[in-house]
């Protein structure tokens, strides 16, 4: 009889939570920098400031600094809290860089 060991399954656990951090980080990461090169556009465009470059700015620091304490949270044992929390702020700061540029394109 062959016994499992907890300990390889929480580091391959831990390894399949960085490969989707680092999916999620890049999937974000394109979308700000569309989010920037649209913003650019707008900016050149039609004579605005450059501090509206500053939400975009704001994504691309806080970003990683979120997916770092959802590491600390899935290594503390709260996998699937952790896990919920990346996808979802992955997907709200997606849709509000959206809805920035879209309103920009409207100003």
């Amino acid at each position: 009889m062959q016994h499992f060991s907890d300990e390889k399954n929480q580091a391959g656990m831990r390894v399949l939570f960085m490969v989707a951090q680092m999916l999620v980080l890049s999937v974000v990461y394109i979308i700000v920098y569309t989010s920037f090169i649209a913003t650019g556009y707008v900016i050149k465009e039609y004579d605005m400031s450059q501090m509206m470059v500053v939400p975009v700015l704001f994504v691309m620091v806080a970003f990683p600094v979120l997916l770092y304490r959802y590491r600390q949270m899935f290594n503390a044992g709260k996998m699937l809290g952790a896990f919920m929390w990346m996808m979802a702020t992955a997907s709200l700061a997606i849709v509000l860089l959206y809805v920035y540029v879209a309103q920009l394109m409207v100003w």
